[in-house]
C-alpha cells in the first residue's frame, strides 16, 4: 500500500465516522464532526499532509524486506481491558520499564517530556509545582491514575507531578483525547495511567545509590517475592537536592507495598499502598525572593483490587481505593499575613467493570462512585471543614470487529454530581488495519467534562455552588505505520472547550465564562534501527487560543520536539543522549502580572550505563550545555548537573 493511497484514506475518513457517531450520540455530534473535518482541511492539510508523506515514506523503500509485524505492546487504558495497540482507535504512547531504565529516568515528569502532545512545566527547581498540558488542555483537564485509582486532587483539580518517582513503575500509558465516556470527570485532554511493578516467582530486586552536583543524594530499593498462592513487592526511595538558588533545596521519601493472593485460576485479589512525603524550599520568582518559605507534601494511597475470570470470555474487576493529599505551606515573612496553610483532601472511590468477549465483539459495562472531601485551614482561619461532593456514574462500551480489518468502538457514560446534576459523555472511534498489518488509519470523536472541584465550589469568597462542569468536544484522525520493531504515528486533533471555570473579577467569584480551542498535530517515531541503535523522536505543533480574549493560551508552545537515542557501541555499554526543544510561548510575569513571551530553548541530556553481571555503574548529565532557561516565567530551571551512581540487582 503506497503512501498516496494512505493520504486518500485519511482524507476520506471524515465521511465514515459520522455514520458511527450518529448511531451512538445522535445528529448533533455527527454534524459537529462534519464542521471539524471541513475546517481541518483548511488549517492542517498543507503542513499535516506534507509531514505524513515524509514520515510515512521513511520506511517504504524497505517495506518488502520487513518481516510481518508482531505487536509487543498491550494497552489497557484506551479501552479499559488489555488490547493490542494495533487494534485501538486512539493515539497511545506506552513507556515500559525497559525504556525507563535505558534512559535513566528517575521521575515521572522526566518520562512525560518524551511523549508527543505533552507540555511539562515545572516552576523552577526540583520539587516545585509541576503541571502537565495534554494537547493544550488545562493542567486540570488530564486524568491521572495509579493502578486504576484516581489521584487528581479534589481541592483544586489536577495532579502535581513534582515528586512522583519511577523505582516502582512497570509502565506508563498515555492515551490522548476525550475519555470521560470511560472514566468520567477530568479526562478532557486524555488519561495518564501509571502501573506499578508486579511480583515474580522467587526473590529478586535491585538497589541504587547516587551522588552528584548541587547536593544530589539519592538511594532506592525494590524487591519482589512470590511463592505459590502469594506474592509481594515493595519499594523505598530517599532523595535530596541542595538546589541552585537560596532556599531551593528539596528532599523526599516514598515507599510502597503490595500483597497479592492468587486464590485460583479464576480469582486474584490484592492490597497495595504507598506513601510519598517530602519538603521543598520555595525560593520565589527572581526579584521577589522568599528566603524562608517552605512547602510540604504528603500523598497516601491504598487500594484493594479484585479480578474474577469465571470463563475465558468473561472478566470482572472491582476496585476500592482511598487517596489523600496533604500539602502544607509556611512563610513567616509574608507581608499580607498569609503565613501558613494546611490542606487535607481525600477521595474515596469504587469502580466495578464487567467485560464479555466474542469473536466479533467486546462488550464492557461499568459503574463508579467517588466522594471528594476537603479540610483547609490557614493563618486566616478555617476555609473548608469537611466540605464534600459526590459523583457517581455508569456506562457501556462496545468494540465491534466489522469484517477482518475494521474495528469500531462506541461508548457512552452517564454521571450524576451532587451539585450540578447530570453529564452525558459519548465517544466513538473507527480504525482500519490494512491487509499485511503494516498500516492503520484511525479516527475518533467524543465529548468529555470536568466536574468543579470542592475548592471551586466552596472556597471562601471565590467559591460558587452554581458552577456547571467544564465541557469539551474533540476530534482526531491519524495514521500509523508499523516497521518491524518500530512505529511511525501521525495524529491531527481539534478540541473545543466551553464553560471553563474562570475567576471573574466583576463578581469576585468563579464563573463558567471561559472558552478555548486547541488544534494541531503530533508525529512520533520509535524504532529499533539495529541491534545497537534505538531511536525515539517526536514533534508537536499546537495552536491554542483563548476564545474569550482571542489571545494564545499561556505556556503552550506552538512547536515542541524531542529526540533520544540509545547506542550500544559494545554489548555492556549503553549511551543515551537526548535533546528537547520547546518553542516560544506566552506567559505572565510573576511580579507585574503583565503578559510576556518566554524564549525558546533546547536542552541536552546524557545517560550512560555499563552492565557488569549484577552490577551497573552509570553516569547522568543534565542540561549538558548549561543552558539558562525558564519553563515558567520568573522561575529559573536548574543549570548543568552531573551525578554518578551504582545499581545492584539480586
Amino acid at each position: 500500500m503506497t503512501t498516496a493511497v494512505l493520504l486518500v484514506l485519511l482524507g476520506a475518513l471524515h465521511r465514515l465516522l459520522p455514520h458511527t457517531l450518529k448511531a451512538v450520540a445522535g445528529d448533533a455530534l455527527a454534524r459537529d464532526f462534519g464542521r471539524f473535518a471541513r475546517s481541518a482541511r483548511g488549517h492542517f492539510t498543507p503542513v499535516g499532509l506534507a509531514l505524513i508523506a515524509g514520515l510515512l515514506s521513511a520506511g517504504a523503500v524497505a517495506e518488502a524486506q520487513l518481516p510481518a509485524p508482531v505487536s509487543e505492546t498491550i494497552v489497557v487504558t484506551a479501552t479499559g481491558s488489555p488490547e493490542e495497540q494495533t487494534q485501538i482507535g486512539a493515539a497511545t504512547t506506552v513507556i515500559t520499564r525497559e525504556s525507563i531504565e535505558r534512559h535513566g529516568f528517575r521521575t515521572v515528569l522526566e518520562v512525560l517530556r518524551s511523549v508527543p502532545g505533552i507540555d511539562v512545566v515545572r516552576s523552577g527547581s526540583d520539587g516545585s509545582v509541576t503541571s502537565v498540558f495534554l494537547r493544550g488542555a488545562n493542567s486540570t483537564q488530564t486524568l491521572v491514575l495509579i493502578d486504576g485509582a484516581r489521584v487528581n486532587s479534589p481541592f483544586f483539580s489536577g495532579y502535581d507531578f513534582s515528586a512522583l518517582t519511577t523505582e516502582n513503575i512497570e509502565r506508563i500509558e498515555v492515551v490522548r483525547g476525550p475519555f470521560s465516556a470511560l472514566y468520567g470527570s477530568d479526562a478532557l485532554g486524555g488519561v495518564i495511567q501509571i502501573f506499578t511493578r508486579p511480583a515474580a516467582i522467587g526473590l529478586s530486586g535491585q538497589a541504587t545509590g547516587e551522588a552528584g552536583s548541587a547536593g544530589q543524594r539519592q538511594g532506592s530499593l525494590f524487591f519482589s517475592a512470590g511463592q505459590g498462592l502469594f506474592a509481594a513487592t515493595g519499594s523505598y526511595r530517599y532523595a535530596r537536592v541542595g538546589g541552585d538558588r537560596v532556599n531551593s533545596d528539596w528532599k523526599e521519601q516514598n515507599g510502597s507495598l503490595r500483597l497479592e493472593g492468587r486464590l485460583s485460576d479464576v480469582a486474584r485479589l490484592a492490597v497495595e499502598g504507598s506513601i510519598l512525603d517530602g519538603e521543598t524550599g520555595i525560593p520565589g520568582p527572581v526579584g521577589g525572593e522568599t528566603p524562608r518559605a517552605r512547602g510540604g507534601f504528603r500523598e497516601e494511597r491504598i487500594e484493594l483490587p479484585v479480578w474474577i475470570r469465571p470463563a475465558s470470555d468473561h472478566e470482572a474487576t472491582i476496585l476500592v481505593a482511598h487517596v489523600t493529599s496533604k500539602p502544607t505551606f509556611r512563610n513567616p515573612d509574608d507581608p499580607f499575613g498569609f503565613t501558613s496553610s494546611d490542606t487535607d483532601a481525600r477521595t474515596w472511590q469504587a469502580r466495578i467493570s464487567d467485560t464479555w468477549k466474542t469473536s466479533r465483539q467486546t462488550l464492557t459495562a461499568f459503574a463508579s462512585w467517588e466522594r471528594w472531601t476537603v479540610d483547609d485551614r490557614s493563618s486566616f482561619g478555617t476555609s473548608l471543614n469537611n466540605d464534600h461532593s459526590t459523583l457517581w456514574g455508569a456506562g457501556i462500551q462496545s468494540a465491534l470487529h466489522l469484517g477482518d480489518s475494521w474495528i469500531a468502538t462506541v461508548g457512552v457514560r452517564y454521571d450524576h454530581h451532587s451539585e450540578f446534576g447530570n453529564a452525558w459523555s459519548p465517544r466513538g472511534t473507527l480504525s482500519w488495519l490494512l491487509p499485511g498489518g503494516r498500516w492503520k488509519v484511525r479516527g475518533s470523536v467524543g465529548r468529555a467534562f470536568r466536574a468543579p472541584s470542592v475548592g471551586e465550589l466552596r472556597f471562601p469568597f471565590s467559591g460558587n455552588p452554581d458552577l456547571r462542569p467544564e465541557r469539551s468536544t474533540s476530534y482526531e484522525v491519524g495514521v500509523e505505520r508499523y516497521l518491524g520493531r518500530g512505529r511511525l504515528d501521525v495524529s491531527l486533533f481539534w478540541n473545543d472547550f466551553r464553560d471553563l471555570i474562570v475567576f471573574e473579577f466583576a463578581t469576585s467569584k468563579n464563573q463558567n465564562v471561559g472558552r478555548a480551542r486547541t488544534r494541531g498535530f503530533e508525529a512520533s517515531w520509535r524504532q529499533e534501527v539495529s541491534a545497537k541503535l534505538d531511536v525515539d523522536a517526536g514533534y508537536t505543533y499546537l495552536e491554542g487560543e483563548d476564545r474569550t480574549t482571542g489571545k494564545d493560551l499561556l505556556r503552550r508552545p506552538r512547536h515542541r520536539a524531542f529526540v533520544g537515542l540509545t547506542w550500544q557501541p559494545v554489548h555492556a555499554l549503553a549511551v543515551s543522549p537526548r535533546a528537547t526543544f520547546v518553542g516560544r510561548r506566552d506567559d505572565v510575569d510573576a511580579l507585574t502580572f503583565d503578559r510576556i513571551t518566554d524564549s525558546s530553548y533546547i536542552r541536552y541530556d546524557l545517560f550512560a550505563r555499563y552492565e557488569l553481571a549484577h552490577w551497573a555503574p552509570y553516569l547522568r548529565l543534565e542540561n549538558v550545555t548549561d543552558r539558562s532557561y525558564q519553563e515558567a516565567a520568573g522561575f529559573p530551571a536548574p543549570r548543568r548537573r552531573y551525578a554518578a551512581g551504582l545499581e545492584a540487582k539480586f
